[in-house]
């Protein structure tokens, strides 16, 4: 059985178990420093494992990127998450992807490619964006289900602080304490939500929703 043949690799004893764990608790995992033996097991038996996924969990192991920014992650069908036991199964709040925008267009889109600090991030957001921090904040409000009125500049920067330790965890960046770098699997924000990004000035303007 194909979707078996993973577990004759000679590292699938001392491998397998953390990734499969990674990849439930949505994990991206790339070739990366503290991924590099992760990645390596997941592009060596890439087939196997995708039917492995599919065939006894219902859910599908996918790739974004090429070469040397390829990333593999855990994808679900439409409106499931597949035979994932429940204390596995990873949702990424609304507030945080929010964020996600935000950093994303500071960085790739506006052009501050060499931004490594949060602190840095926090603060451009409070100083450089005045016209969209209005909708920024209502946006945050909602997806937090909490009033306008408790967002301010204290509380949008503890957002974004807990945004990056999440981004960090699901291996979008690496972190430590103020200083990150973004890895290649945070291009998968861009991938999932490309029209919010390409028109996120209208989007917090016109105070929609995700």
């Amino acid at each position: 059985m194909n979707s078996l043949a993973f577990f004759k690799h000679q590292e699938a004893r001392d491998l397998f178990a953390k990734i499969d764990y990674a990849l439930k608790d949505g994990v991206h995992i790339q070739n990366s420093i503290h991924q590099a033996s992760f990645f390596r097991f997941i592009e060596e038996n890439e087939e196997s494992l995708k039917d492995f996924y599919e065939e006894f969990y219902g859910v599908y192991l996918e790739h974004g990127g090429e070469t040397i920014n390829k990333y593999y992650y855990l994808e679900f069908g439409y409106n499931t998450r597949g035979n994932i036991p429940l204390e596995h199964r990873y949702f990424f709040p609304n507030e945080y992807v929010i964020v996600a925008f935000m950093v994303y267009k500071i960085i790739f889109i506006d052009g501050y490619v060499d931004l490594s600090s949060v602190s840095k991030i926090q603060k451009i957001i409070r100083q450089d964006y005045e016209d969209l921090k209005p909708g920024l904040y209502r946006a945050l409000a909602k997806a937090k289900r909490e009033k306008t009125t408790k967002i301010n500049d204290e509380n949008v920067d503890k957002v974004v602080l807990d945004a990056f330790k999440e981004f960090a965890k699901i291996g979008w960046i690496t972190l430590d304490e103020d200083l990150f770098d973004t890895l290649p699997a945070f291009e998968r924000i861009a991938k999932i939500y490309s029209d919010y990004i390409n028109n996120l000035e209208d989007w917090l303007k016109g105070d929609k929703v995700i």
